[in-house]
């Protein structure tokens, strides 16, 4: 799994599973096969087998604290945020302030208190550096992911490079940063930060985009060719390829809004983070379809959404009307 996380090669995660196979349908299998077993279910998106196997796994540590942890981000990516919330909350008796502000912070974050969000991971920055090292490159990436959402670019950009210094190779601080500079019409720069990193899925995605809008038309089609046979070989192992890359692959590299928003409202379904839901919202611009979005809309005014991107393609949304 470590393999797999570093490198970007999904293999490692087959060769994880193999090596559990003995216990893949088992009913009680050991703790630490329940961990690996809902690691690897959440990889593969299958949130609901993933939460059972944690909450079986509590069942038999209450105290588990890294169980607790991933409980509240699935129910976070799943857009359950009183359920991630309840996590947090057991979570607060078991673990330190730095697991706990890992916990809470991207549930405020998305639920109108992104402000709040960002001053924690400020807070706990000095003791997570002496305390847990391993989590500073996160806290950064997070901390640049909640200075965009609020339009303070500068800041954002400040915390990427401070993220890429502790963690080079990182794809999600690749991914993010990358979206970053595409957002600001900063192709060439995009272009340059990925072309290493194409085993990845995600910054392949990420990089035929810039390619493409960087002019380098030849290059951008044979990342388009390499992405789309990936799809394919995810569908011969009997598989679903990531309905995020795909509804994006379809709408930025294939102009395609309607298929796109197809894809992005399915992926949408299934998980709620934010590029899933700007996936629906700018698919739904291109198409000009703001009906189909509309529970996507519902959604985000719910819970107060601050982000100024999807809250300026809700305002487009709301003058198709």
């Amino acid at each position: 799994v470590d393999l797999g996380k570093t490198d970007g090669d999904p293999r490692f995660y087959s060769y994880a599973r193999a090596a559990i196979a003995p216990w893949w349908d088992a009913e009680s299998p050991p703790p630490a096969i329940l961990r690996l077993r809902a690691k690897l279910q959440e990889r593969e998106h299958l949130y609901e087998k993933a939460l059972a196997d944690l909450e079986q796994l509590l069942e038999q540590v209450p105290d588990d604290a890294q169980a607790l942890l991933e409980c509240a981000n699935i129910n976070r990516v799943l857009g359950r945020y009183e359920a991630a919330r309840a996590a947090c909350q057991k979570l607060s008796s078991v673990a330190g302030i730095v697991p706990q502000t890992l916990c809470s912070a991207p549930i405020q974050a998305v639920t109108g208190r992104a402000e709040d969000a960002y001053e924690a991971f400020a807070q706990i920055l000095p003791l997570a550096r002496e305390q847990l090292p391993s989590t500073v490159p996160w806290i950064t990436t997070l901390q640049a992911e909640i200075s965009t959402a609020l339009g303070r670019d500068e800041t954002a950009e400040r915390h990427f490079r401070e993220g890429l210094k502790l963690q080079p190779g990182d794809q999600y601080l690749l991914r993010a940063y990358a979206d970053f500079l595409l957002d600001r019409s900063r192709a060439d720069e995009a272009l340059e930060l990925l072309r290493e990193h194409t085993r990845d899925t995600g910054i392949l995605l990420r990089a035929a985009i810039a390619a493409r809008r960087a002019g380098d038309a030849e290059l951008a089609a044979t990342w388009t060719r390499q992405l789309e046979m990936r799809f394919e070989e995810i569908r011969l192992r009997g598989g679903e390829p990531h309905g995020r890359f795909e509804a994006r692959h379809a709408l930025e590299l294939k102009d395609d809004p309607e298929t796109a928003l197809e894809l992005a409202l399915a992926n949408w379904n299934k998980q709620k983070e934010t590029r899933d839901t700007r996936n629906v919202l700018e698919a739904a611009v291109a198409a000009r379809n703001p009906a189909a979005a509309a529970p996507v809309l519902a959604f985000l005014a719910e819970h107060n959404n601050e982000h100024l991107i999807l809250r300026n393609l809700a305002t487009q949304l709301e003058a198709m009307r």
